[in-house]
């Protein structure tokens, strides 16, 4: 597992760390925020969709990985990039089931966000938040960075979840 910290670090990204589900917040709660907190969420729009699943299942689905690595960056853009290229190379070890949870940052100008097809339907990923992932309880855990921020020109900090059997 090792391999996929050094891969996330030579990708740009702040910090990378393997952690197991046990050591990740779920709540509910992040369902409320997902659908009536997002400025982006539409029932319509395919970034959002639940691919007819339950929380309960999307949960246990986290739940059946043993590994996962947890990546930090300032940069959504990058870190969805990052992930992506995780996931396909922990495939190509054989981990077959390797699966990264991301809000799609994939393209600087969304097609979706802008009433079109998506260009990139492939790369599309869930958000964590879909997944019950408290994200800010769960950085806080593991002594990393993650609170909201009062102004925009404050440094963000982003994270994704590879799910890696």
């Amino acid at each position: 597992m090792e391999k996929y910290i050094h891969l996330a670090l030579e990708l740009k990204m702040v910090n990378a760390k393997i952690i197991t589900p046990k050591e990740m917040v779920f709540d509910i709660r992040t369902l409320l925020k997902c659908q009536w907190g997002c400025e982006d969420h539409d029932n319509r729009s395919f970034k959002c969709q639940k691919r007819d699943t339950s929380y309960e299942e999307r949960q246990a689905m986290v739940k059946s990985y043993k590994n996962i690595l947890m990546v930090h960056s300032h940069n959504g853009h990058q870190l969805s990039r990052a992930a992506l290229e995780i996931e396909r190379q922990a495939f190509l070890d054989g981990h077959h089931l390797s699966f990264a949870i991301r809000y799609c940052r994939h393209c600087k100008n969304c097609a979706v966000d802008e009433g079109k097809s998506c260009v990139t339907p492939l790369k599309v990923r869930p958000c964590e938040a879909i997944f019950g992932i408290d994200v800010y309880e769960t950085a806080k855990r593991h002594d990393l960075p993650c609170y909201p921020l009062k102004d925009k020109d404050e440094l963000q900090n982003r994270y994704a979840f590879v799910c890696i059997s």
